[in-house]
Formats: C-alpha cells, structure tokens, sequence
C-alpha cells in the first residue's frame, strides 16, 4: 500500500477497533507509521504478522539483544517499576512478567518478597532466567486465558512495542489477573521521540526513531487499558536504562544516552511536577491499571 499524502486515508485497520480513517505519522527510507486519529496510537504500516514475530523472538532476538540483556544496563528501569508497584500494592503474591527476557526483572521481585514467574519467546533468554532459579512459563497461557491460580500482578516492560497485536496482549494479560489485580506497563513514550525525531537524526540516529512496531502515549495506552477491562490508577515517567555508553558503542549512541539522563530526565521530571502529573514526556513511561469489576 501506497501513502500519497499526510492527509490521505490509508485503508487499514488500527487494533483499538476504531473505523475513523488512519493518516500518515511519519516515513523513513524503509519504514511508514501511521497514526489513530482515536486513539493516537502509531504503528508501523505494514505490521509484521504473528508468525514473523515469533520465529525472530524464538530465533533471532538474542542474537541481536542477548549481550544488552545479560548487562546492568537496565537495572534503572527494573528498579524505577518495581518501586512504582510498591506504592500500589506489597508482597505477598503471585506476579507474572510478560517477555521477562533472562529475568534480572523477576529477581529483583523475588528479592523483594513476590513469588514470580515469567514468560519468554527467545529460547536463549529463557534459558538464562531458568539458571537464575526463575519459573518461566509457557506463553500457551495467554492463550487459554487461565492458570491454576490467578496472578496478583502482570507486568511488560518494554513488551507492547513489539507485540502482533497490543489489545490482544491487554486482553490477555486481563484475564490473568486477580480480581483487584494489577497491570503495570513500561512502554516507550511517542510524545517524546516523535518530537526528537529530527534532533536525534543531527546526532547520527540511523533508526530515525523508528526502532518500535508500536509506539504509545498516555492517552493511547489509557485507551487501550479500559477497552481490555482495566482501570488506570497511576501513569509517571519511568527512569532511563543506563544505555550502550562502554567504548565499543558509537559515540553518537553514547551522546544520545549520556544526554537522556543528564539533560531530558531532569527537565521531563521538572515538567511533570510543575504540571501535576499531566505532562508525560519522558523517553518511556509506566502506567498501572486496575482489573475492572466487569472485566472477563
């Protein structure tokens, strides 16, 4: 399919079901985003099927990533949510990670009281969880919906970005849930990086920030919570990983992170206090929800 115009309607459908017509987000060289004038939610056009996303996870993501993960990169962000699930809600329970890759995230939880489980595609990843003692589960149970016991807590961090179909996932992960369970979700900010587009491009960004399948803001991923049965009940910028800042990196890999947290963390910190929590500017952010009284 063929996008002419920033204002032509490009007949695809977007996941949260609305039937306004989609219009142009973005494009790259090799990439085209489209946007949900509902929702807001932006997508890359055409999307990857499901079958395409499970054999590079299975196969293909650790190759590319599995160095990343067996880092303390991102010990900032697994700290940052597990400290905006204790304001919530405290051990004991039951708490499900979804794409928990080698499950450094799970241990930390089951340090800090939970009893934890997770679920993973790339066989290499769930192999190192499995040697740090964490129970990783079949993904099967997001399809049957069910599980001997239902889970206190459901988190994704950095997952819906990634997945074939968000609200699918949502749904899912709904039904897991206790009845007063609660989704937490860390997922990459699109009112930040739609508007450092054409900065990151001036410090040699090849991805032009389009490094997602998917990208969300507040608004979109409120909307697709309550569609799923959930309630939202808190949303706040989520602390940068430390980033690809050892010399084997780019420089200008380095410069972006090494900006992030010096400069943009600070300054989308200030802005959210100032605006009372209504401004989420941050590179990512994290949400929770509540599983609604009518929720299946």
């Amino acid at each position: 399919m063929t996008i002419l115009s920033d204002h032509q309607a490009i007949d695809i459908g977007c996941p949260c079901g609305a039937n306004e017509p989609l219009g142009k987000a973005f494009q790259t060289p090799t990439r085209r985003y489209v946007r949900c004038p509902v929702c807001d939610l932006v997508f890359l056009d055409p999307r990857p099927t499901r079958d395409t996303l499970e054999a590079y996870f299975q196969e293909d993501y650790d190759g590319d990533y599995g160095e990343v993960e067996a880092s303390d990169d991102r010990q900032p962000v697994f700290q940052s949510v597990l400290h905006h699930l204790s304001l919530y809600r405290s051990p004991p329970g039951t708490l499900l990670d979804i794409g928990c890759g080698d499950g450094e995230f799970l241990v930390l939880c089951r340090d800090a009281g939970w009893s934890c489980s997770g679920i993973e595609l790339s066989k290499q990843a769930a192999m190192r969880a499995a040697q740090k003692g964490v129970t990783v589960l079949s993904p099967n149970i997001l399809e049957r919906g069910e599980w001997a016991q239902p889970f206190d807590i459901v988190t994704m961090i950095n997952v819906l970005e990634t997945v074939a179909d968000p609200v699918i996932m949502l749904r899912q992960a709904t039904a897991l849930l206790a009845p007063d369970g609660l989704v937490i979700v860390r997922a990459t900010n699109s009112a930040f990086h739609l508007s450092m587009r054409a900065p990151a491009r001036w410090i040699g960004s090849q991805h032009d920030q389009a490094f997602h399948w998917y990208l969300y803001n507040a608004k979109t991923l409120t909307v697709l919570m309550e569609g799923a049965g959930l309630t939202v009940i808190s949303l706040r910028n989520s602390k940068p990983s430390r980033g690809p800042l050892s010399s084997v990196h780019p420089w200008f890999s380095q410069l972006k992170w090494t900006l992030s947290r010096s400069v943009l963390w600070p300054l989308s910190q200030s802005l959210y206090f100032v605006t009372r929590g209504r401004l989420v500017w941050a590179p990512s952010f994290e949400i929770i929800a509540q599983r609604s009284g009518n929720a299946r």
